[in-house]
């Protein structure tokens, strides 16, 4: 496993680091800023990378990351942006009754605004992409194969959080926070092997604390609100300027989403995406203490 782990590093770098110079050369005006060309560059270079390796190391398909494009696979996307939207939206509206936020002028209207919003949405689209397939495509599969659904769940999600410690205003609580999404993101993507549904998640997350809202996503302003509102409220709850994912009201809010996901008969694998032959299929892999006996029967059924 190891060779196979350095060598999709290595590969992902050298990739992203070709494209990224091309973005460069043919788009010299954007150089450091955070665009669709850069994010896009990135999820291309992503997704040779796992084609390289599910294909020529694995001989599988990369579709079987949870990428296939199935009826499924739209649902699964939609099913997570609702499960994404709930849990953010249950924190703003926490806040909103603990009489912690308040209407700001930076939302826009009319085109201008249209325009940016839409801009703005496809980037997180493209960004939520990008670190789900990077850090729980691959990477996942093969440490759940060598040690089970522990190792790949803790080692993905200390990488997630990892990523996110540079950002700006960040702190202890954030990188806890930072932590358990990565954890809930594990687990959603453990439970349904769909990276579809993983990717709405983390797209209604960003998207509703960041436009919906307005608030601070993990120290960024992502662009223009539909709402606006500001938070003003005590930090400790609210996470300051690093936004809610600084604060206790996300830690409880992610707990519960992990507690119900890891306890939920709801969520299952794609059929479509097993028969494919992902590295983690159906068979009990070693350290399993997740996966609960009516969800092996469950998928047992579906291979047959």
């Amino acid at each position: 496993m190891g060779w196979r782990l350095a060598a999709y590093v290595v590969l992902l770098l050298l990739l992203m680091v070709t494209m990224l110079f091309a973005v460069v050369v043919f788009r010299l005006g954007e150089v450091g800023e955070s665009t669709i060309w850069g994010v896009g560059s990135a999820c291309v270079a992503t997704l040779l990378t796992a084609w390289v390796m599910m294909s020529g190391v694995e001989s599988r398909t990369p579709a079987s990351l949870g990428i296939a494009a199935t009826p499924r696979g739209a649902r699964d996307f939609a099913w997570g942006f609702g499960f994404g939207f709930v849990l953010v939206a249950a924190i703003v509206g926490a806040m909103a009754l603990a009489g912690w936020l308040s209407v700001s002028d930076r939302a826009l209207s009319g085109i201008a605004a249209s325009g940016s919003m839409l801009y703005v949405t496809v980037l997180l689209i493209l960004a939520a992409f990008f670190e789900e397939l990077a850090i729980r495509g691959y990477p996942f599969q093969l440490l759940a194969r060598a040690g089970g659904p522990a190792v790949a769940i803790g080692a993905t999600s200390l990488v997630f959080a990892g990523l996110h410690a540079a950002n700006p205003g960040v702190g202890w609580a954030a990188i806890g926070n930072t932590l358990l999404a990565g954890i809930l993101l594990g687990l959603l993507y453990w439970k349904t092997l769909s990276l579809w549904l993983v990717t709405g998640t983390h797209f209604a997350w960003n998207w509703t604390m960041g436009v919906a809202a307005g608030l601070p996503v993990s120290g960024l302003n992502v662009g223009p609100p539909v709402m606006g509102v500001t938070a003003d409220g005590p930090a400790l709850w609210t996470g300051g300027e690093y936004g809610p994912e600084g604060g206790l009201l996300l830690t409880l809010a992610t707990l519960a989403g992990i507690a119900w996901t890891a306890r939920t008969p709801r969520l299952s694998r794609d059929p479509a995406v097993l028969a494919l032959g992902p590295l983690i299929g159906t068979t009990v892999e070693p350290g399993n203490p997740v996966r609960l006996d009516s969800d092996a029967r469950r998928i047992e059924s579906e291979e047959a």
